[in-house]
Parts: C-alpha cells; sequence; structure tokens
C-alpha cells in the first residue's frame, strides 16, 4: 500500500490533522493503537481551546459544545496582588473556551473512521534516512509505503523511540487533580486561579455535568510533599476551604477525581528524515495556563499549512525545507511558552519572602499595564501567529 501521509496517533490532533488533509484532497490513514471504542457520557476531563484552536475546529465542521470564559482573575493566595483579564482588552467575545476532553475526542474520531487501523501500532520505519521513501511495517505485519509519517501519538511516542529523536524532560514534583465542582458563582463566564502554598488552584466554568448547570472544572497542582500519606480525596476535603475564602465562592465536588503526576518533556528536533513530530509526542508543558492542546493546535495548523502548500505547488511534501519549515515555526515557540510556564512554577512555589514579594508587586503592575496584559492575552489567545 502506498499512501502519501501516515499518521501515527489517532487522538485529537492526529484526527485534526487527518481531516484537514483529506479535505484538501491529501490522502492519509492513522494508525491507532486502542481499539476504537469511544468513551461514553461527558467524563471529567476537560480541555481549555483559544480562539485559534477553536476556528481551527470550525473550519473543518467541527463544533463542540463549551463553556466560554470572558473573564479570568488571577490571585497571589499569600498576598494582595492580582490580575484580571477580561476578552474586552483584546476586543474579543471570550478568552478561551471549556469543553469535555470526550466529547472533542468523539467528535474528531468520527470523521476519521474509515481511514484508521485500530488495534495497531507502527513496529518499523525502513528507509528512515535515505533518499527513498519510508517503509513502515504494522503490528499486525501490514507492510505501507508513505511520502511523510506524522507523529501524534502521545508524551511516549513510539514513533519518536523508533526514529532515534532525544528528548529532555523535567520533573515538577507536582501532582495535577481534576474533578468536577457546582459552584454559587453568580458569573458562569469567570474563571479563577489562585496561587498558594496549597497549591496552583484553577476554577473555570464547565458545560452542564450530569444535569447539573453550575458545573465547573477545577485543575488543582499540588506539590508531591504535601501529598505523602494521604489519599487524593482526603486532601481536597481538607484543603478546599481555603481556595473557597479566597474567591467567596461555595465549592462541592460532584464528580470523581483524577490525579496524574506532573513533568515536561521537549524534544531537540521535531523532525528525523521523513518523521515528524507534533503536539505531545514533541512536548509537554505545565497546565497552569491550560495551553497544552492549543499548542498541539497550533502545531497541526501550522504543519497542514506547509503541507498543503507544497502539495499544491507540486512540491514533494516530503522535501526537506517543507518539514522544516514546520520545526523552525513551532519549535522556538513551544520551547519559549515552556520556559515561561516553568519561571511561574518555581515563582509562586517559591517560599522565599523576598520572591513574595516581587510577584506580588508583579501582579498587581501587570494588572495595571493595558499593554503587558493585552500581550499576555493575545499570545495565550493564539492571535499572534507566525
Amino acid at each position: 500500500m502506498n499512501v502519501p501521509i501516515i499518521i501515527s496517533g489517532g487522538g485529537i490532533i492526529g484526527n485534526y490533522i487527518s481531516l484537514r488533509l483529506q479535505r484538501n484532497n491529501i490522502h492519509n490513514i492513522i494508525i491507532e493503537k486502542s481499539d476504537g471504542s469511544l468513551p461514553k457520557g461527558s467524563g471529567i476531563r476537560t480541555v481549555t481551546l483559544n480562539e485559534n484552536s477553536i476556528q481551527l475546529l470550525k473550519d473543518v465542521g467541527i463544533s463542540p459544545s463549551f463553556s466560554k470564559v470572558e473573564h479570568i482573575n488571577v490571585l497571589d493566595g499569600e498576598g494582595s496582588g492580582k490580575i484580571q483579564f477580561a476578552a474586552s482588552d483584546i476586543n474579543a467575545g471570550s478568552l478561551s473556551y471549556v469543553i469535555y476532553f470526550n466529547e472533542l475526542h468523539s467528535l474528531t474520531s468520527e470523521f476519521c473512521r474509515d481511514r484508521t487501523y485500530f488495534n495497531n501500532e507502527i513496529n518499523t520505519i525502513q528507509n528512515l534516512n535515505t533518499e527513498s521513501d519510508p517503509e513502515v511495517i504494522l503490528k499486525d505485519d501490514t507492510f505501507i509505503k508513505a511520502n511523510v509519517i506524522a507523529g501524534c501519538d502521545g508524551r511516549n511516542s513510539n514513533v519518536a523511540k523508533i526514529s532515534s529523536l532525544s528528548s529532555k524532560s523535567d520533573d515538577y514534583f507536582q501532582t495535577a487533580i481534576t474533578f468536577i465542582v457546582e459552584a454559587d458563582e453568580n458569573n458562569k463566564t469567570k474563571a479563577h486561579q489562585v496561587f498558594s502554598e496549597k497549591g496552583i488552584f484553577a476554577l473555570m466554568p464547565a458545560p452542564d455535568y450530569q444535569g447539573t448547570s453550575n458545573s465547573y472544572t477545577v485543575v488543582w497542582s499540588i506539590n508531591n510533599k504535601d501529598l505523602r500519606g494521604k489519599e487524593i480525596s482526603e486532601y481536597v476535603t481538607a484543603n478546599i476551604a481555603f481556595f473557597e475564602s479566597k474567591l467567596s465562592i461555595q465549592l462541592r465536588p460532584i464528580s470523581d477525581m483524577l490525579s496524574f503526576r506532573l513533568t515536561n518533556h521537549h524534544f531537540e528536533n521535531y523532525i528525523n528524515g521523513s518523521v515528524v513530530l507534533l503536539g505531545d509526542a514533541a512536548h509537554s508543558i505545565h497546565p497552569l495556563a491550560g495551553q497544552g492542546i492549543n499548542l498541539g493546535f497550533a502545531d497541526a495548523d501550522v504543519f497542514c499549512e506547509e503541507i498543503i502548500n507544497a502539495y499544491k505547488k507540486g512540491i514533494s511534501i516530503n522535501e526537506k525545507s517543507v518539514l522544516k519549515r514546520y520545526e523552525i515555526r513551532r519549535k522556538s515557540m513551544n520551547l519559549l511558552m515552556l520556559k515561561s510556564m516553568d519561571f511561574f512554577v518555581d515563582l509562586f512555589g517559591s517560599d522565599n519572602l523576598y520572591l513574595r514579594l516581587f510577584r506580588n508587586f508583579g501582579l498587581s503592575f501587570v494588572n495595571k499595564s493595558r499593554f503587558i496584559k493585552t500581550f499576555f492575552i493575545r499570545q495565550a489567545s493564539g492571535i499572534n501567529k507566525i
């Protein structure tokens, strides 16, 4: 079998790429190791999409249900510093959109099932660094020849391992907890984030959860040492009142609680021959700003642009310069976002008195500067595109 593009990984980003390329007459197939069963219900996990990511989905005919975030209130829980962001600062209708992961995954999968090889994965890639097109052998011994192999198979990317691409990683020594709460917040378009010694606590409006209209999602990053010897639910019960007091909002957990250890990683190179890494396969960051999936959509957008432009001009899509332009346009931006998130994690996680004074002053200073606030918002919304 011959195909222009093989996409390893049938997640949200891989499915989006497949759908966009197919709509531009560029045939592709997806190799997905799961059995293709779609999850039932909304689930607990949410993703926060910026304006650019939402528009990319609309352009390919996908419109998930969402809750708008028009205001974000950022507080230093140990002091008086704060920043208040508003969509009106950039003349936009929204800062971000909160969507259930299961729904978005189901919607993107629906359009790609007819070209997805489920219960399979790439075992071998031949001719990787030669003039010939790469040849892929799947787990079931299917042989496929392709021009480009797009690795969208997550942070433990099998394609990255086979391609001998090397990455750097760091441990935040934190655990993220996420769950759904019912809140008595009067403004359903407002999100909150509190930095404190009890962790980084984000509260964002969510679509209705099991009939509860005032549903909010909590993403709470906690130092592992504070969780030592405690059950997740025990820690939440003992400490959530602190944030209720800070925000003057009553919170009632109404779902199970998911937890996962927090680390980051970033590949030094995104391409090797005709193999290219995108999204979580190429990089991951701290979830404090909810930008991980948006970086994935930005990767996918630029990759599709370069492939489609080359295809229309009659240039081979595995021409080295085509994939290299994608890498140049995205690697530095992704690394900048990773370093920025690491800076904030270190700043707000420090017990140093002088750093505490600095962050209090910094938050208040930024809050008074329309220019700086607008810059931050435009970057986070994906408006400033390279």
